[in-house]
């Protein structure tokens, strides 16, 4: 489990100058997924029917939970970059049950056992969870759901192979396998693991989706523009020479039309808060 502290944890703070291109290309999650979670949340007790989507960014997947809820769930997300919930809000229909808050996962402004179900989608590989983990147990009611969401390049062969070396050659620290920590760095993720270690969960469950998506040239490289580890990259070793090479690498894989077929999979790690903590 992390022991970083919350006052090191500058992971997030990337996100300030990435809001620009990451609405436009960034992969969603399977709609099987989402649903996946919002039939678990429609077991919580009508009282509870509170959800909190923490690093929720530009509310990309806070929206798609409130359309599998169908307006009966208060749902707010909860994002410390300033510039991604700016574009959260504007991008919500002011109408549909969702608000947004300035906040960090370390320090919920929540009151105790008032909510029914946490969510986190691409963004708790940012968390000192520690401290994350301890806010979600004091938040969640008794049974509470814990739901984490992660999308992972398949890359084992073809472009996103290939990708992953780009990644390893310029970002420091970056190794395959490896996520954007709150440390600054890059790290392994292990949210199963790391919870069916905490007492004060349990009913730890992974789950998978495996799903194709097709990129242009030019959306892979708003895609990359979107990412952490490629402002790492470009802060390291400059422009010129990391948009040479990865311009480079994608014009050596995409096909005659111009297309870059991939694929990811999405793993959905839920808990559930036990009663006796």
């Amino acid at each position: 489990m992390s022991t970083q502290s919350a006052a090191k944890a500058v992971g997030w703070q990337h996100y300030q100058t990435l809001g620009q291109h990451y609405d436009k290309e960034r992969p969603g999650y399977p709609v099987s997924a989402v649903h996946e979670i919002a039939a678990r949340a429609f077991s919580l007790p009508l009282s509870f029917r509170r959800i909190v989507d923490v690093g929720c960014g530009t509310g990309i997947f806070t929206r798609m939970l409130a359309g599998a809820l169908d307006g009966s769930f208060e749902i707010c997300g909860l994002e410390p970059s300033s510039t991604m919930i700016k574009r959260a809000i504007d991008a919500t229909d002011p109408d549909r049950p969702i608000h947004f808050l300035k906040s960090t996962a370390e320090r919920l402004p929540l009151s105790d056992r008032t909510i029914g179900g946490i969510t986190a989608a691409g963004a708790a590989q940012l968390f000192d969870r520690t401290l994350f983990y301890a806010e979600a147990q004091r938040v969640l009611i008794e049974n509470g759901l814990l739901a984490i969401l992660q999308n992972k390049r398949l890359h084992d062969s073809g472009f996103f192979r290939s990708f992953e070396l780009f990644l390893e050659r310029f970002v420091p620290g970056y190794r395959t396998g490896t996520y954007a920590d709150a440390r600054g760095g890059h790290s392994v993720a292990d949210f199963a693991d790391e919870l069916a270690s905490d007492s004060r969960f349990s009913n730890i469950m992974t789950q998978g989706w495996d799903w194709p998506r097709t990129f242009s040239i030019d959306s892979f490289e708003e895609f990359a523009s979107s990412t952490i580890q490629l402002k790492m990259a470009l802060t390291a070793h400059g422009n010129a020479i990391v948009m040479k090479e990865l311009r480079s690498l994608v014009y050596d894989h995409c096909d005659p039309v111009g297309a870059i077929n991939v694929s990811y999979r999405t793993e959905l790690t839920t808990a559930v808060r036990n009663v006796s903590n």
